[in-house]
């Protein structure tokens, strides 16, 4: 690569990284041509020679984050991970680790996604209702087995999907703990949220299961209330 090369490459990079903190701070209706400009260094010509308009910057900077999230939230889940609670931990690794690894530029689509491309638009709003899918499916198929406790299913994979994407504010490459550490973390707390206590997973799928649990209940419930207390 010849120095022109790798000078044009490093300006190219400085205005999407330019571009990325304005259509962050000030949003995309709020970031002009020129301001982008003004902020890079360069005149609006030699802007336009690299990006010939903002929304051609923002469809290169929207594209990555864009096109993998439609891949994981197209991408079945391994036979070997078919358990609710390993097949929910994979799916938040997974998410977290694509917002982890990519936070600016989901930053951007999530302040600016009606101005993206009608085609990247699209993609994202696909690809958002497909994780949520793929969030809840696991969710109920854990409540359905008895590992995990009885509550909304989409109000909880809302929840854990949210706590995966709000790290793209506040994460930092740079900080102490890297991107694997923090998505393992989280898939620690996501499944601490929805599994039942050890002693109250069923270990049989069946209605003896459940009434095995009824009768723990009961037995629990005598000896709280105690004997001058039961009929």
């Amino acid at each position: 690569m010849s120095k022109a090369q790798t000078k044009s490459d490093a300006l190219r990079e400085n205005i999407l990284e330019v571009a990325t903190r304005l259509f962050i701070e000030r949003g995309f209706d709020g970031t002009s041509f020129n301001d982008i400009a003004d902020v890079v260094g360069v005149t609006r010509p030699a802007l336009y020679y690299y990006f010939k308009s903002k929304e051609a910057i923002l469809e290169v900077l929207t594209a990555v984050v864009t096109r993998a999230a439609g891949e994981l939230a197209s991408e079945a889940v391994p036979d070997d991970l078919r358990q609710p609670s390993a097949m929910l931990r994979h799916l938040v690794l997974r998410h977290a680790h694509l917002i982890l690894t990519h936070p600016l530029q989901f930053r951007v689509v999530e302040r600016n996604e009606d101005n993206l491309p009608p085609e990247q638009r699209q993609l994202a709003e696909q690809s958002r209702r497909a994780v949520l899918e793929q969030f809840r499916h696991a969710i109920e198929l854990g409540i359905a087995q008895g590992q995990f406790r009885i509550m909304d299913p989409k109000v909880a994979a809302f929840s854990i999907i949210g706590m995966c994407n709000w790290t793209a504010w506040w994460f930092t490459p740079t900080g102490s703990r890297n991107a694997e550490e923090i998505a393992a973390q989280i898939a620690d707390m996501a499944l601490r949220s929805v599994e039942q206590d050890a002693g109250r997973q069923l270990t049989e799928q069946s209605a003896a299961g459940v009434l095995k649990l009824l009768r723990d209940d009961i037995d629990l419930l005598e000896r709280h209330l105690g004997p001058n207390l039961l009929p």
